[in-house]
């Protein structure tokens, strides 16, 4: 990483230095709280659980609630957190483009001279670094809802689960990008990549309930986001969509960079 990109990473996650806190604290005590009343509901849901559709079960990852990973699987790590970190994804990268563009920012910035595909790579990397520091204070919080109830969740699986939302939530980064090579509007930005969250969300979930149409979930990212709490990180799923990330954001970068910043 060269020294200018270094500075850029440094001032994007300094500008935006609350927001680890605005969106750990809330999905943090969210999971701590979900973690901790697992023992006092641990029969009752068991009991729900088993007499569910075997066809609900599978569209929501559930085999079944015997445990308190799999509890937060179902209620945290399934659904909330991986929507709620891939939308921060895509706010942290469009503040740090569409959003300098729309406040005036942007000219300042290449007016240093620093050059467009360096702007895209620092807020890239400062946005992959911001989505790894509201796992972790997610996941410290989710401890401590387990120590103070005694849930007995397990540390490895659980950060196994958590480490796992990276690399789906930076793939929204770097589609983020790629959209700002056709708009620099913060509102379309974010609206067109939270939008194709939600739709890659739902056309999973279909693929999981109807098996004759199973096969549209290969278009979704939350088809090679699996069960990393209980089934650990599948490396290849792990780091292909890591991949997925790193290449859009290049493409997005290439388009940044030929773009009419004026339009």
């Amino acid at each position: 990483m060269s020294a200018q990109v270094a500075a850029l990473v440094a001032t994007h996650l300094s500008d935006r230095r609350r927001s680890v806190l605005a969106w750990g604290l809330p999905l943090g005590l969210m999971s701590g709280f979900v973690v901790a009343i697992f023992p006092s509901v641990e029969d009752s849901i068991r009991k729900a659980v088993n007499g569910y559709p075997s066809g609900l079960k599978e569209a929501f990852g559930i085999s079944q609630l015997t445990n308190v990973e799999q509890y937060l699987q179902a209620e945290m790590l399934s659904l909330i957190v991986p929507l709620a970190l891939g939308y921060l994804a895509v706010r942290a990268v469009a503040s740090g483009l569409s959003g300098a563009a729309e406040s005036g920012r942007l000219d300042v910035l290449l007016s240093a001279p620093v050059s467009r595909r360096r702007l895209c790579a620092a807020g890239f990397l400062a946005t992959a670094i911001e989505l790894a520091a509201v796992l972790v204070v997610t996941g410290l919080l989710t401890a401590a809802g387990s120590v103070l109830s005694g849930a007995g969740l397990s540390a490895g699986p659980a950060a196994a689960g958590f480490a796992n939302v990276w690399p789906l939530a930076l793939l929204f980064a770097g589609l983020g990008i790629v959209v700002t090579g056709f708009s620099l509007r913060t509102t379309i930005v974010t609206g067109a990549v939270a939008g194709v969250l939600v739709a890659m969300y739902v056309i999973d979930l279909v693929g999981r309930l109807d098996a004759g149409l199973s096969g549209v979930r290969y278009v979704s990212v939350f088809k090679y986001y699996g069960n990393a709490i209980e089934n650990g990180i599948e490396p290849l799923a792990f780091c292909g969509v890591t991949a997925a990330a790193v290449l859009l954001a290049a493409l997005g970068a290439w388009l940044v960079d030929r773009r009419d910043l004026a339009a």
